[in-house]
């Protein structure tokens, strides 16, 4: 009794042991909006690239043709960004089906072997024996519970010989979805690595136009009238975030002055910028750079080169592209846009109605709607006609701030 308690145990055991990798209709729907995802990702840089061979022939202005390079490497950024997450589930995946094939290999040894030993067993001991065995009861009771147990016994070795049909099944299955994981592995590596040689050739490209227009004084001028039209429509996103929040606000006021059945609550006035909790680190901000030299400050300025004056919202910092960019403080994603003259941007909502804003990123690494912390990197910094940079606004409510009064001194 006691080897068919084991056989018993054996089989509980393996069957909770292994690791189902079977797709459940949810997994398969998660699967199924990834690859949606990503074919709207690859659609969008095929769009790109067809806008950009067309301004190629049709001599577009240089700067809108630098517009399309910017949204196109910033997909290609994210498609990488997508791939190598897929490539890491894949990677756990193809672990854990290793992992329940040798397990699965294991067992069936395992059982084999018991299998085998019984089988031997009941050859040696011949029919006749359990003849002789159901002969030599001492009583009608005894000769029924060893008729049972006998058949009991043939039964459990019938179920052996079917679970050990089971097992290879199993381990034919585990074998198949591992080299199916395998074969989606090598793929999305091979694209990885063809996406990432694209990356390289779009951003030499893309320099070279900019140091097109960095030589054409027309093109730098329309460059320059482009970044005024950025700052304006940042304004006005500033001032619609604004707008919605002071609805929200209201909305909740009457809500709680409804529930609590009193009369609307009057607005509470706006604090000094000194008496909120943002505003004690006037001066004290981390940068969003952690290197980098300051080449346009804030307020108005004439270029000495061109002689063009230009009116600033905050300041650019000189930096390597590819620089990581971190949020100076605590706070929600309200924003993530492209804005021609300003490349791919930031709004980041911070308390007591302060707003940061980060432009000519290469690469944003959060999504909207995301809280993020003093110091998280938010995003990698670009390259804008002025060359590698970084550039940086603070806001409370709608008046602008010079962010070097705010940034910690170097």
């Amino acid at each position: 009794m006691q080897v068919i308690h084991r056989h018993i145990l054996v089989l509980l055991l393996g069957g909770f042991f292994l690791v189902p990798l079977a797709c459940s209709p949810l997994l398969a729907q998660s699967v199924k909006t990834k690859q949606r995802e990503l074919k709207e990702l690859r659609d969008e840089i095929e769009k790109y690239e067809k806008r950009i061979k067309e301004g190629e022939r049709q001599e577009r202005s240089t700067l809108q043709r630098i517009d399309d390079y910017d949204r196109q490497t910033s997909l290609i950024r994210d498609l990488l960004s997508r791939l190598s997450e897929e490539i890491t589930a894949n990677r756990r995946e193809i672990q854990i089906s290793q992992l329940n094939l040798a397990t699965a290999e294991k067992e069936l040894k395992k059982l084999k072997r018991e299998y085998a030993r019984t089988i031997v067993s009941m050859y040696k001991r011949g029919r006749t024996h359990d003849t002789e065995l159901l002969l030599s009861s001492r009583s009608i009771n005894e000769l029924f519970i060893r008729s049972k147990y006998l058949k009991a016994y043939t039964e459990h070795q019938r179920q052996n010989a079917a679970e050990i049909r089971r097992r290879k099944e199993k381990i034919e299955t585990e074998k198949m979805l591992l080299e199916e994981k395998l074969h989606e592995q090598e793929l999305a590596i091979a694209e990885k690595r063809e996406e990432e040689s694209s990356l390289k050739r779009k951003v030499n490209e893309h320099k070279q136009l900019l140091a097109r227009v960095r030589q054409d004084v027309q093109s730098y001028e329309k460059q320059l009238r482009r970044k005024q039209a950025a700052a304006r429509k940042v304004e006005r996103m500033i001032a619609d975030l604004i707008e919605r929040e002071r609805k929200r606000i209201e909305a909740e006021r009457k809500a709680m002055a409804k529930r609590e059945g009193k009369a609307e609550m009057a607005a509470l006035p706006s604090k000094p910028i000194s008496n909120t909790a943002f505003g004690r680190l006037r001066g004290r901000l981390p940068w969003p750079v952690s290197k980098g030299s300051v080449v346009g400050f804030f307020g108005e300025h004439t270029n000495p080169r061109w002689g063009t004056v230009t009116i600033s919202n905050g300041i650019d910092v000189a930096v390597p592209s590819g620089t990581s960019v971190r949020s100076v403080a605590d706070g929600v994603v309200s924003i993530k846009s492209f804005i021609a003259g300003y490349g791919n941007l930031l709004i980041i909502n911070h308390e007591d109605g302060f707003r940061t804003v980060y432009a000519h990123l290469s690469e944003i690494t959060v999504r909207e709607q995301q809280k993020v912390n003093a110091g998280q990197v938010i995003g990698r910094s670009g390259e804008g006609v002025t060359g590698p940079v970084l550039h940086f606004q603070l806001w409370y409510e709608k008046i602008k701030q010079d962010p070097l009064l705010w940034l910690a001194k170097r």
